[in-house]
């Protein structure tokens, strides 16, 4: 409750501050408003370091209403005398400076120049709205959520019928389980116990069908948003009718859903459950679990993610049908290792703050309202910076391919002014077409 406070009196700060005039001249609405958040965050930090024992409420929201408007204030008049400072302006954008620098400073791996190459793909990864493109996949992944959490939970009432009551015991004792170590364990146990039962005594055939069918139609929305992005890219024209795009999206919803699951199942859950020991005892899978899941689990990790990376990249673009595997490879190994380094980012927020983190002020609404939506905030922010990854590893892709152009006609041989000057008299000659 103190964090919205805190964001709130630091919101109101910046709206103050954008009635003088200096702070709305020389700042946008963004960034006085990021400006007064960060300054009102670290108040808050500084406030609660100073202090032997938690901060009282008053005097961190006394430190943010001063702190948030005078960093406001003096960023505002500190940008004017930055600009004056800086060189003429000379038509190029910042990008073109870094790109300019980075020649001038080159760092070679191979035959290739790292800094420019990376300026390349930034710039194209501004230009064709990576991020724009990623919100639309994390969206359609948000909606698409709910009936695929649906068609999980109307399914487990056949759960009982197909396995014995212990194995429904347990795989019960691991769904809370799991959640326990996100949510408090008394609300765990409280508000999650009586659903999983539920579900897991109730068959429902036609509701999970239904919910089935709604997560890959939305599934296939958010991948045909990935096929734009990607021919983007590469700058080619989506030639592939209607039936095509969406088969190919359900294709590539399916072989992502997989993927989630794996990364979410060894680099976040399985983690938090307390690594492979303690998930086969919980499940009653005998010694032999944690020791395959000691050895295992990163190179699994790494396979199934670079291998949807790599289908992602050769068939989500509309390339010819020459194209190598090999191509799609560069892009396949940058998406994996950014994934997995966003996915331990998730699992550290959900370790840090699930039920051992800081109390919350006030009842117990307030407190599981507080954990909950700051897991969705983060399970949203994951999402969106996953999609982030994946679709700038099909850019790194493109860039490599237009090197590799440029540098094939770079090679050409010139064919001379006799044939240049030959060639629209070869051209006129009838039947030469």
């Amino acid at each position: 409750m103190l964090l919205v406070a805190v964001a709130a009196l630091a919101v109101l700060g910046a709206a103050a501050c954008r009635r003088a005039s200096a702070a709305a001249s020389a700042l946008a609405v963004a960034t006085t408003t990021l400006v007064a958040l960060a300054a009102g965050l670290a108040a808050w930090g500084a406030v609660a370091a100073a202090t032997a024992e938690r901060a009282p409420a008053w005097l961190v929201l006394v430190a943010v209403a001063v702190v948030a408007p005078a960093a406001v204030l003096g960023v505002a008049h500190a940008v004017p005398h930055v600009r004056a400072r800086l060189p003429g302006r000379d038509g190029r954008t910042a990008l073109d400076r870094v790109e300019a620098w980075a020649h001038r400073h080159p760092v070679r791996v191979g035959r290739l120049d790292v800094l420019p190459f990376v300026v390349r793909c930034v710039r194209r990864v501004v230009d064709v709205r990576i991020t724009g493109l990623a919100a639309e996949m994390t969206y359609f992944a948000l909606i698409s959520a709910v009936p695929l959490v649906t068609a999980l939970g109307a399914s487990l009432g056949y759960l009982e019928r197909l396995t014995d009551p212990e194995r429904v015991a347990q795989v019960e004792d691991a769904v809370v389980g799991a959640v326990s170590h996100v949510l408090a364990d008394d609300v765990a146990q409280e508000a999650l116990v009586p659903l999983v039962r539920g579900l897991l005594r109730e068959e429902r055939t036609g509701f999970a069908i239904g919910s089935v069918l709604l997560t890959l139609w939305l599934a296939s929305r958010m991948f045909r948003a990935a096929i734009r992005a990607l021919d983007d890219a590469y700058t080619v024209p989506e030639r592939r009718g209607v039936v095509a795009q969406v088969v190919l999206g359900l294709a590539l919803a399916l072989g992502g859903l997989v993927t989630l699951v794996t990364v979410l199942v060894l680099v976040v859950v399985g983690p938090l459950l307390g690594g492979g020991d303690e998930i086969a005892q919980r499940l009653g899978l005998g010694d032999a679990f944690g020791t395959v899941w000691a050895l295992a689990r990163w190179p699994v990790v790494v396979l199934v993610a670079g291998a949807y990376l790599t289908l992602l990249y050769r068939y989500g673009p509309n390339l010819p049908r020459g194209t190598t595997w090999r191509r799609a490879v560069p892009g396949a190994l940058v998406g994996t290792v950014g994934l997995v380094l966003v996915a331990a980012a998730f699992a550290v927020y959900l370790q840090v703050a699930g039920p051992s983190g800081p109390d919350v002020d006030g009842g117990r609404l307030v407190q599981v309202a507080a954990q909950v939506l700051g897991a969705l905030l983060a399970a949203v922010l994951w999402l969106w910076v996953s999609a982030i990854v994946i679709l700038t590893g099909g850019v790194v892709n493109a860039e490599l391919d237009r090197r590799a152009a440029r540098r094939l006609a770079a090679r050409a041989p010139d064919p001379g002014p006799g044939a240049r000057a030959g060639a629209p008299r070869q051209a006129s000659v009838p039947g030469a077409r």
